[in-house]
């Protein structure tokens, strides 16, 4: 409902240059923000830490949260330098635009890793039997490799891949590391859910079979914004603030 809100005042907006719809489009944003953090916060009570009902960790959706936010950024990292690339649009300084995309998901990236870091070490300090057997069911039989790697794969080497000034703005690094932070967040939501459902070790199979959803997910998005595309501009021009957006220096 708020996509449907925001999104067609936007629309409008272009044709009327009205810029009531941006004031709008303000005050649902405002509205969205607080829905937002507690749906997603029930969310991840409800589909994840459910499977585990004994279980307590009262930072979790926060954990959620930031692995969402990292797979939200890397998605738009990507779309923007390939519509730009393909010429779907055209940014008058593209550096400064994926400067700020790769700056916002390098911050997401450390902002995981530190509350990921915090729920395990509060759990760890307090070995509250209650608490503790989450870890310890990542922490034998094949999903030990599964932590490890995860560790690597959605901190240490995206860390090392963007720390540098040059490399947030260099698109070719940008869209290599957005990929790889949408696997590694697939990596991420697997190893949460996994172990409560196969604890025995990971499986290949299962691997192959929970991939099914994502690459069905990214199909209808793709579809979904071909369709689109024929009929509306991707650039908001009626918006008051697009000139100051694409015209700022770093």
């Amino acid at each position: 409902l708020f996509l449907f809100a925001i999104v067609g005042n936007s629309w409008q907006q272009d044709v009327t240059t009205d810029q009531r719809h941006t004031r709008r489009n303000v005050v649902f944003s405002a509205i969205f923000l607080p829905l937002f953090a507690i749906t997603i916060t029930f969310n991840s009570f409800d589909w994840i830490m459910s499977l585990a009902p004994h279980w307590i960790s009262t930072i979790f959706g926060v954990y959620y949260f930031s692995g969402s936010a990292v797979a939200a950024l890397a998605a738009v990292t990507w779309i923007v330098v390939e519509l730009q690339e393909n010429g779907y649009i055209t940014l008058p300084n593209p550096k400064a635009q994926y400067y700020s995309l790769g700056s916002l998901l390098f911050g997401f990236i450390n902002f995981w890793a530190y509350i990921a870091f915090s729920q395990y070490l509060l759990i760890w300090y307090a070995n509250i039997p209650e608490t503790t057997f989450w870890f310890i069911y990542r922490w034998k039989d094949g999903w030990m490799i599964l932590s490890i790697v995860l560790i690597f794969a959605h901190f240490l080497i995206p860390y090392s891949l963007l720390v540098s000034r040059p490399a947030k703005d260099n698109p070719k690094r940008l869209k290599f590391v957005a990929v790889w932070m949408l696997v590694a967040h697939f990596l991420d939501l697997y190893w949460q859910i996994m172990p409560q459902l196969h604890a025995e070790s990971t499986s290949v199979s299962s691997i192959m079979l929970e991939l099914a959803f994502p690459i069905a997910f990214i199909g209808g998005m793709a579809t979904l914004f071909h369709t689109l595309t024929k009929k509306r501009k991707i650039i908001p021009e009626g918006d008051p603030k697009l000139k100051r957006g694409l015209h700022y220096r770093v």
